[in-house]
């Protein structure tokens, strides 16, 4: 089904996105970020900051008060007060939705891991490069989250859509692959998994029959 296909693409895209090409050689500060699996840096923070429920609490009342004080950053901003997001193996979607929140919520990890009873987590805060590869890594994921909210919402058969939104992932990841040129190489990778069952979707007499009753593109 679409929705596994997509999670085998993104996850090959993730394993290799340790992996050096030729041109990240003249950046290699950016390369030992990916190399130190920046995603599992992120869900290290989330599974200190949601260690307990006090721990939870204590998260939620950080950006309570940072609202209260008139928001956070410059132009100061009002955080939504939630908490921070698991992955699900199972489900791929939820690496997205976990990286999103961190990176929506980081001021206030950084706030939570820099009070007294918290400082000996402090460690585990991420560097500004950090961040910025996890920003890239969060568009790159952005992509295929959001063709297959596309699926989920679609009320008529799945199958006569399936074809064209393989070639349209396909386009849209090639666009963010020059967009996105350090990550080129895990993009890429999850690309060849598209093609290989789109090739495979296309021989199907079964998908065929679909396009020919509900031709929607």
């Amino acid at each position: 089904c679409f929705p596994h296909v997509i999670n085998i693409a993104v996850q090959t895209a993730l394993k290799a996105l340790s992996a050096l090409p030729d041109f990240l050689a003249a950046d290699p500060d950016y390369w030992r970020v990916l190399q130190s699996d920046v995603v599992g840096l992120a869900r290290s923070l989330v599974t200190a900051c949601r260690a307990s429920g006090q721990r939870r609490d204590d998260f939620e009342d950080t950006i309570e008060k940072g609202n209260e004080k008139g928001g956070w950053g410059e132009p100061p901003e009002l955080l939504r007060v939630v908490g921070l997001l698991k992955d699900v193996d199972t489900r791929w979607s939820s690496i997205f939705l976990m990286v999103d929140r961190v990176l929506e919520l980081y001021q206030a990890i950084d706030a939570l891991l820099n009070l007294d009873k918290y400082s000996d987590l402090s460690y585990m805060l991420l560097s500004d490069l950090e961040l910025q590869v996890l920003r890239d890594v969060r568009r790159f994921l952005q992509v295929p989250h959001v063709v297959q909210e596309l699926v989920s919402a679609e009320k008529t058969p799945t199958l006569c859509i399936v074809l064209p939104l393989y070639e349209r992932l396909i386009i849209m990841l090639q666009d963010l692959k020059r967009q996105l040129p350090k990550l080129g190489h895990a993009i890429s990778a999850a690309i060849r998994k598209l093609e290989e069952y789109l090739a495979l979707s296309r021989r199907a007499p079964i998908y065929a029959l679909a396009m020919g009753m509900y031709p929607l593109f």
